[in-house]
């Protein structure tokens, strides 16, 4: 009887086993292996982004944006870029009545330039280095004797320490950003002489003051080119990437891309790789000071 009774307790309890009665919904519902979660949403591939980017302004910045452009390209094949110059005041004008995605600028604006929706984006540091003829002994003067020069009110090279020969200023034209650049940082918005010789592009100063023993100059840090001029101190200081960071050298002015409400997509795109550690490292490549600190 006893055989019995344990023998029908053993064959109730397999049945119960088998059935599932009494195991727990997690063990029931668990899986045999994990599974994977649905992918999270991404911005798209830089290959799948397309359109076309159009940037106007600063010769200065156009060398610049022109080497970003050549990586920028490689990274994102399916977006055009167009690059064109025209001067500061151009590439302001023109990211203001919407006539481009990007403006350049070698200049701060002034607030009147700043309409409603534009933004400005500084890329770099540029350093206003002042220029001479490689044979003149001038090793360097102060930011007043320079303003005087500029000014008209120093003419002669003995007037600073230099030869008996008369002073021959060399300015941008008038819409240059290197130009206002000038005007503002070193002539502190005073108007310069009228009695200088005015070249266009930053190569054409740097050609007259090579080939004129009198002149006297100014270009971007990143445009010279060493052995043909002579590069002088102000009140000093000699101009570099460190004595721009550490704000030692009077003569500074920021590289702007500019944007507008009327920029396209795209054009975020572009300044986002400027700023990028790797847009900033090619601007230091190309010899100005990275907006971004690299720290």
């Amino acid at each position: 009887m006893f055989k019995t009774q344990v023998l029908l307790t053993l064959m109730l309890v397999m049945v119960i086993s088998s059935s599932g009665c009494g195991a727990s919904p997690a063990a029931t519902s668990a899986p045999d292996a994990p599974t994977e979660a649905p992918p999270a949403t991404s911005a798209p591939a830089a290959t799948e982004l397309r359109g076309t980017i159009e940037i106007v302004g600063s010769t200065t910045v156009v060398p610049l944006v022109e080497k970003l452009r050549e990586t920028f390209i490689q990274k994102y094949p399916n977006i055009t870029v167009n690059v064109g110059a025209g001067g500061s005041v151009v590439g302001i004008e023109a990211v203001q009545d919407g006539r481009t995605d990007i403006g350049m600028s070698s200049r701060r604006l002034r607030r009147e330039e700043i309409l409603e929706g534009m933004q400005l984006h500084p890329i770099a540091l540029d350093v206003l280095a002042i220029i001479v003829h490689p044979s003149n002994p001038i090793e360097g003067m102060t930011k007043e004797q320079l303003q005087g020069i500029f000014k008209g009110e120093i003419t002669n090279w003995k007037e600073v320490g230099g030869k008996d020969m008369p002073i021959l200023p060399v300015l941008r034209e008038i819409t240059s950003g290197t130009r206002g650049a000038f005007d503002d940082v070193a002539l502190d918005g005073q108007e310069p002489t009228t009695n200088a010789n005015v070249q266009i592009t930053a190569s054409e100063v740097e050609a007259k003051v090579a080939s004129t023993e009198n002149a006297i100059g100014y270009i971007g840090f990143g445009h010279i080119v060493e052995n043909e001029i002579k590069v002088i101190t102000i009140n000093g200081v000699a101009p570099s990437p460190e004595t721009a960071k550490d704000g030692s050298y009077p003569l500074l002015r920021p590289l702007l891309l500019l944007t507008g409400p009327l920029s396209r997509d795209t054009a975020k795109v572009f300044i986002d790789f400027a700023l990028s550690p790797e847009g900033q490292q090619i601007v230091e490549e190309d010899g100005w000071v990275p907006a971004v600190s690299s720290n």
